[in-house]
């Protein structure tokens, strides 16, 4: 499968305002935690899978190919909020059971917009504070 296939070309412009295509893939995707076993505990609920890696300070999770860590915070950063959100794409008919399973493990919805069909996703948060959105996108698509 070439590169554009499988849709690691990104487009740049560089800051000379040339025009450039730089191939890349996300590696990973990860959080900065302060409670791993929550996080992990939370997670494995969510997913309904187990961690590929597991770890006192670091463990991570694979989602159709794509994964997302948690890294320990026990070097004294100050973490504060959320700056990304990893957006979590469901098949039509999965939305009901995966939001009632993240509620009971724990999740607050940040933002309802399952009634928008604008939007057609929920926002939650972990109990660490994490915020992630579920989707059926495919309508957008």
């Amino acid at each position: 499968m070439s590169h554009a296939a499988a849709g690691v070309y990104a487009y740049h412009l560089r800051a000379d305002k040339t025009e450039d295509f730089m191939t890349l893939r996300v590696r990973s995707y990860y959080f900065k935690v302060k409670d791993m076993d929550a996080e992990v505990r939370f997670w494995r609920t969510l997913l309904e899978v187990e961690p590929v890696k597991s770890g006192p300070r670091w463990s991570e999770f694979l989602i159709a190919g794509q994964r997302i860590g948690f890294l320990l915070n026990d070097f004294g950063e100050e973490l504060a909020g959320c700056s990304s959100v990893p957006v979590l794409e469901l098949d039509e008919g999965a939305m009901a059971s995966t939001v009632d399973r993240a509620r009971r493990a724990g999740a607050v919805v940040v933002l309802d917009g399952l009634s928008n069909p604008a939007m057609n996703s929920i926002v939650l948060a972990t109990p660490g504070g994490h915020e992630f959105e579920l989707c059926t996108c495919g309508a957008h698509d």
